[in-house]
């Protein structure tokens, strides 16, 4: 591995470290002073911050699409015998049509563009449609620009890059299952016994106050933010485009500033819907900092692997 590409990689960590930092100050501010900037924030029915925070899964849910497309290309032009080419190439569509149509069903979720359009949610043939027209056609834009690459470790790395995609909605889902924390926008109602609750105060009765009030079982999935973690992981996935766009290599930590930019501006939408408070997002967000911490890990043990081959 060349010295400067050391250095890329140092650089990549020290910006990531930095933006870990960032949030975490904004983690130990909502600690404290987490119903204060909720109220200070929320703006009810606000249909621009709802349309803004409607695009903040995108970028999670297509970088798989785009991947197995390319990762489908390397299969079929590998030289593994055609039994082994076959099921790599079949889990490569399935993989894409599943993650395809999850990623269209958040784009049409209550928290989304169903919040605008409430026929949206779980309206499956339109989610079809949605995946059809967004995120489907992604897959052949990765399989064209894969048979342009001659990077010999393509699917090493974004096979790293799913893991590390995979790993982020995992923790996701365990941590909300845990917490139970309710919604500012379902705190603020006036509900008997569903007030502003600290991240670090159990919440019991969730399961009750939803049969009880008929409230929807997401209400009380406030801690930590999903679209935090979702959105932030776009400091990781847009640098990851230079693997299949070498026009973008010179340009990988500006791609994380924008995707840092972009995450920041989604959390503040969820906090203006009244969806989450500082603290939900900020640890949303360190999670999702701490993830592109562990893909750049990754992606330099495999870069240092290809050197190491170049030069045998």
């Amino acid at each position: 591995m060349s010295r400067e590409l050391k250095k890329e990689y140092l650089g990549q960590l020290l910006l990531n470290a930095a933006i870990l930092i960032f949030f975490g100050v904004l983690f130990f501010v909502g600690t404290f002073f987490d119903e204060e900037i909720a109220k200070t924030l929320f703006s009810k029915d606000n249909t621009a911050a709802a349309v803004v925070t409607s695009l903040g899964t995108i970028p999670y849910f297509a970088a798989p699409v785009l991947f197995c497309g390319a990762l489908y290309e390397r299969a079929v032009h590998s030289s593994r015998g055609k039994p082994v080419k076959a099921i790599l190439c079949g889990i490569c569509i399935a993989v894409a049509l599943f993650v395809g149509f999850v990623g269209a069903g958040a784009i049409a979720d209550r928290n989304c563009f169903g919040m605008i359009f409430p026929f949206l949610d779980r309206n499956y043939p339109v989610i079809a449609v949605i995946a059809a027209v967004v995120e489907y056609p992604l897959f052949f834009v990765g399989f064209h620009f894969a048979k342009k690459s001659e990077d010999k470790m393509l699917a090493q790395r974004m096979i790293g890059l799913i893991i590390i995609l995979l790993t982020a909605f995992i923790v996701m889902q365990t941590l909300k299952h845990t917490f139970h924390r309710p919604r500012f926008r379902t705190a603020v109602i006036g509900y008997d016994g569903i007030g502003f609750v600290p991240w670090y105060t159990p919440f019991e009765g969730a399961e009750e106050y939803t049969a009880l009030y008929g409230i929807n079982a997401d209400e009380f999935l406030s801690f930590p933010s999903g679209h935090s973690i979702l959105s932030i992981s776009a400091m990781y996935i847009l640098p990851s485009l230079s693997w299949l766009f070498p026009k973008l290599e010179n340009k990988r930590s500006l791609m994380t500033m924008c995707g840092f930019m972009f995450g920041v501006i989604i959390m503040l939408t969820r906090m203006i819907l009244g969806a989450h408070y500082l603290s939900d997002v900020s640890m949303g967000a360190m999670i999702g900092t701490a993830l592109a911490i562990a893909n750049t890990i990754i992606q330099f043990f495999i870069s240092a692997k290809q050197g190491r081959s170049e030069r045998t």
